[in-house]
């Protein structure tokens, strides 16, 4: 399937992943037998007689127990083919028979549908939805013939018109059973966005007749997200500025699981200290939402309950209501499993969630921003998480761009002989929109490069482009400022309880990059090599008490394997300590899984080693000013 240049990444992947058969595309490969609920085969990764590759249609994810491999549909075909993500991503869509959609460069304006509602629709509205022509006059609301997805063919529908300053941006069409899609290639803005230009208040709610719902309350300065429960939000991207001159942002978003989810991405983008929250649930009546109040209790009941909205409890208090959501959520959901990189083996060991911090550490050139890199880059493109990066080691900013772009392409940056090594020009138009959107990359001659600069520039990235991930990389190049007579124990405390308490606060996960302390030779009974852990991290073992997860990197030159110790994990649930093995093919500048094992109790703070594992020279001393080699 070809994708036009003009299109640089994929924004229906989400859609994609959900209608993707993991049986229907790894049955073209291997031969599977029903066992139970789950399906077995030979593996198609290594030689074995016995069937030990395993399917778990519920999860659309394959595990293999005899080679480790493991992962979605994707993830198989990329294996199984020997191929990028990029390019796995467009086999899965062809065998789907899905048509891949891109961003386009150019956003486009619809063309302006004036036809008038008809009878049908206006009795609707008026007697089912509670909202009156007048309203729907004000907000321009109007009707057309437009071919629909779940319809698959042309029908009548309500055009919602997305309006900026008196011009059609987007129209969102609806028909019946809730069959709705937005205008190809517009652009992403809150519905009624020019309500709340200059007003210090405003509203928001999960859809368009949300927002006619509360114009027939009274409340004028409504907006609404154009895509519902979406983990979409670049809208807000799109209307950042409308929010600057805020005091009071009330969020009023449907009162189930994906309103609540969007309620909390909504406060840490704006920031928790102006939000405020309206819950439905309170209502003896059972509504979900405005429309809800509106036709069940009236107009008067609306703006009442969204008069009791209640602000954001103060930092370190939760609200009773809150508690007892996230209590039924925990009961029911178990504590969340994070989210994975995408990387073979990797996955198994370690997830990851906002509001955590990791802590990496390693030798000097094993890798350890190469590898974080690849992990940030599997996050980006296949979670869809974006990145405020702030790296010494990868200055001027372009050169971490190439990096990233490796690890996003699966291909080497620099010249090679072999071209098919080297990321083609296309590929460069095609993954540089999507490498520029994920990942804001500072510069560190151009802020304050100590703790409290560079949280306040995160903190802005937070509010205006709503990263999930922070890195920072490293501790040792930033500008500390010890008081007079702190212990160097006592700061690395200070500076860790600082940063988590600002991953918590703005739901974002951090990678903190800590160069190591000279390692020690030998166990104290000799037999058993040493080898760095995260307590050598150079400062206080405060890193390791007060991290939730980390890993620490070995790299051998000789074999060119890496060998990733976890050696802390937060929650059970999110992974387990251990080490796995990767192979660093240096003509591509990929990693490729090779092994893993889980940690043997016997050995104290994850001392069991890789059959890849030295003893660490331990002659001379680490130099924590080194560079690592940009391609």
């Amino acid at each position: 399937m070809n994708i036009k240049k003009t299109k640089p990444m994929f924004t229906n992947l989400n859609e994609l992943k959900q209608k993707i058969s993991i049986e229907d595309i790894v049955g073209r490969y291997v031969k599977l037998k029903r066992q139970g609920s789950n399906l077995a085969g030979l593996c198609p990764f290594h030689n074995e007689k016995s069937p030990s590759f395993n399917i778990q249609p519920s999860k659309s994810r394959f595990k293999c127990f005899g080679c480790g491999k493991s992962g979605d549909a994707i993830d198989f075909v990329a294996l199984h083919d020997n191929v990028g993500f990029v390019e796995a991503v467009k086999k899965v869509a062809e065998i789907m028979n899905f048509e891949l959609e891109g961003e386009s460069k150019q956003i486009l304006r619809p063309v302006p549908r004036l036809e008038k509602l008809s009878k049908e629709f206006l009795e609707n509205f008026e007697n089912v939805r509670k909202i009156s022509n007048n309203t729907l006059l004000r907000f321009n609301v109007t009707e057309a013939i437009e071919w629909m997805p779940k319809a698959q063919k042309e029908v009548k529908v309500v055009c919602f018109n997305y309006m900026r300053e008196g011009e059609v941006v987007n129209i969102k069409f609806r028909g019946k059973k809730k069959d709705m899609k937005l205008a190809k290639d517009a652009e992403l803005i809150f519905y009624n966005i020019d309500a709340i230009k200059d007003k210090k208040e405003c509203v928001i709610v999960e859809g368009e007749i949300d927002c006619l719902s509360m114009y027939e309350a009274g409340i004028h300065n409504c907006v609404s997200v154009p895509n519902g429960a979406s983990d979409n939000l670049k809208f807000v991207d799109n209307c950042y500025e409308y929010f600057l001159d805020k005091e009071k942002i009330i969020i009023a978003t449907d009162n189930d699981e994906a309103g609540r989810k969007l309620k909390d991405a909504l406060m840490y983008r704006f920031g928790v200290d102006r939000c405020w929250i309206v819950n439905f649930g309170i209502l003896e009546a059972d509504c979900k939402d405005a429309n809800d109040v509106l036709v069940k209790l009236g107009a008067l009941k609306l703006a009442e309950i969204v008069a009791k909205a209640t602000q954001v409890p103060i930092e370190g208090l939760s609200a009773d209501n809150e508690r007892k959501n996230r209590l039924i959520d925990l009961y029911e959901n178990g504590i969340p499993r994070g989210t994975p990189a995408g990387i073979d083996g990797f996955d198994d060991f370690i997830r990851f969630q906002g509001g955590l911090v990791t802590l990496i550490t390693a030798p000097p050139s094993s890798g350890k921003s190469e590898f974080l890199d690849f992990v940030a880059a599997g996050l980006a493109v296949k979670e869809n998480w974006r990145f405020g990066v702030l790296s010494f080691e990868n200055q001027p900013t372009e050169l971490h761009d190439a990096k990233i772009a490796e690890k996003i392409v699966g291909k080497a940056f620099g010249f090679r002989k072999d071209k098919s090594n080297r990321i083609s020009t296309q590929e460069l138009e095609m993954v540089s929109d999507e490498l520029f959107d994920k990942f804001k990359l500072l510069d560190t001659s151009k802020i304050e490069i100590t703790l409290d600069g560079i949280l306040k520039k995160l903190e802005e990235l937070v509010n205006k482009y709503g990263i999930k991930g922070a890195i920072i990389d490293p501790y040792n190049k930033i500008l500390h400022t010890m008081p007079s007579g702190m212990t160097e124990t006592n700061y690395v405390n200070h500076f860790m309880t600082k940063l988590t308490s600002f991953a918590k606060k703005f739901n974002v996960h951090v990678f903190l990059v800590v160069h190591p302390t000279k390692p020690q030779a030998g166990s104290q009974n000799g037999n058993v090599p040493k080898r760095l852990t995260l307590y050598n991290a150079s400062g206080s073992a405060n890193f390791y008490n007060q991290t939730d997860n980390g890993w620490v990197i070995i790299r051998n030159r000789e074999t060119k394997i890496v060998d990733v110790y976890i050696d802390k994990i937060r929650f059970n649930e999110q992974g387990k300590e251990g080490w796995v093995s990767f192979n660093f093919d240096t003509m591509t500048r990929q990693y490729s899984y090779l092994t893993c094992s889980e940690p043997n109790l016997e050995f104290n703070n994850t001392q069991q080693l890789s059959s890849n594992f030295k003893p660490i020279p331990t002659q001379g001393t680490f130099d924590d000013g080194f560079q690592e080699q940009p391609f």
